[in-house]
């Protein structure tokens, strides 16, 4: 499990129910069960915190995020995720996870963010936020922002053909949609072994129409995931698969 990289500021907690429809055919909880909770407890807070993109007049966009998980989640069981700003480096804010069943420590997670112009789509820098100044001197210590992924050979897997089921209120591909459609790269359906690490690079916008070629490859015991389209990097994954208890 990733360390504590700092002594928590202004932690966010909140509890959820696994609930039937994070599950998928083998009865334990999709990967992007763990990334929907932390968009979800990610927004909670920032809007506690003062930075919710209607406070700011601008839009939070997640760039990258690795989770590991020591367990499969299960139908109905309660997970409480903490979440607080673990540093800013340049333009991008770290976000850490923990993830707990009762007592149990059962994953976390690393994330790094980056705000947007609404009209523009250019990165805003820390220092142009008013609410943000008070966080412009927490450094990120240990914690490290996930790193490019590359894998030597990708072969072709299937074509996503974007659909209005995966937009958000941006209007681009949600990054929770965007891990649904890595892990059918995965054949989970065909597995008996969970994704216990994940990390996901979000390199660029899909919208509408876009027709995703979804690329799959393994190295090293490593799965990788990778989407394009239009001759464009939109997004880069990196998986490990452990047994099912």
């Amino acid at each position: 499990m990733y360390p504590d990289t700092l002594k928590p500021i202004d932690t966010f907690e909140k509890s959820y129910e696994i609930h039937f429809g994070f599950i998928d055919n083998r009865g334990i909880a999709r990967p992007s069960c763990l990334f929907d909770l932390a968009q979800d407890a990610a927004t909670l807070h920032a809007y506690q915190l003062g930075l919710s993109r209607e406070s700011i007049g601008a839009l939070w966009v997640l760039s990258r995020m690795k989770t590991e998980l020591s367990r499969p989640l299960l139908p109905y069981e309660r997970l409480t995720v903490q979440t607080w700003c673990s540093g800013i480096k340049g333009a991008a804010w770290l976000r850490s996870f923990r993830f707990l069943v009762g007592e149990e420590m059962v994953g976390a997670a690393i994330s790094s963010w980056a705000v947007l112009d609404q009209k523009t789509h250019r990165i805003l820098r820390p220092s142009a936020i008013e609410q943000a100044k008070q966080y412009l001197a927490l450094t990120p210590g240990l914690a490290v922002i996930p790193g490019r992924l590359a894998c030597g050979t990708l072969c072709e897997h299937h074509v996503h053909p974007v659909c209005y089921s995966d937009l958000d209120v941006n209007n681009h591909v949600n990054n929770v949609k965007i891990v649904d459609i890595l892990s059918d790269g995965l054949d989970l359906n065909l597995s008996d072994r969970f994704v216990s690490a994940l990390q996901v690079n979000y390199t660029a916008e899909s919208r509408f129409g876009d027709r995703l070629r979804v690329l799959t490859g393994e190295e090293d015991g490593i799965n990788y995931v990778f989407g394009e389209a239009g001759g464009q990097n939109r997004f880069e994954g990196a998986a490990i698969l452990s047994p099912l208890p």
